[in-house]
């Protein structure tokens, strides 16, 4: 299972072609309710008219998406304070999707923010 983080969804919306190609892949892919809100916040913050926005809530029916339960909260939280104490801070959307990804047993993120993501202990960074 891979996670598909938010430069990946904004890429496919805008139809870039490494995306489609990733989507043949055979594993199966996921994201979360964080990488949700973002890619819609981001197209409020652009002007998107109701249409396109209904279009991408749409576009999640396609594909699986992991919730922030209890568990992935407190995993968030676990990572969080591992980085801080390490001098090796990201973002707390960042925490919050790597927290629900391990909570539910997902290594892998699809992403261009390897930056960030490589720095949690545990995830593995597939680039397309």
């Amino acid at each position: 299972m891979k996670l598909l983080d938010t430069t990946f969804l904004i890429d496919l919306v805008r139809g870039n072609e490494k995306t489609r190609t990733f989507l043949s892949d055979t594993a199966e892919l996921v994201t979360t309710q964080i990488n949700m809100f973002e890619l819609i916040r981001g197209f409020f913050l652009e002007g998107a008219k109701p249409a396109k926005i209904l279009e991408l809530a749409g576009m999640f029916e396609a594909i699986r998406v992991l919730p922030m339960d209890d568990i992935a909260i407190i995993k968030s939280a676990e990572i969080s304070a591992d980085l801080t104490s390490r001098g090796a801070i990201i973002g707390d959307a960042d925490c919050l999707i790597a927290g629900i990804a391990l909570s539910k047993g997902v290594t892998t993120i699809v992403t261009k923010n390897s930056k960030d993501f490589k720095r949690v202990k545990g995830i593995t960074i597939e680039e397309y």
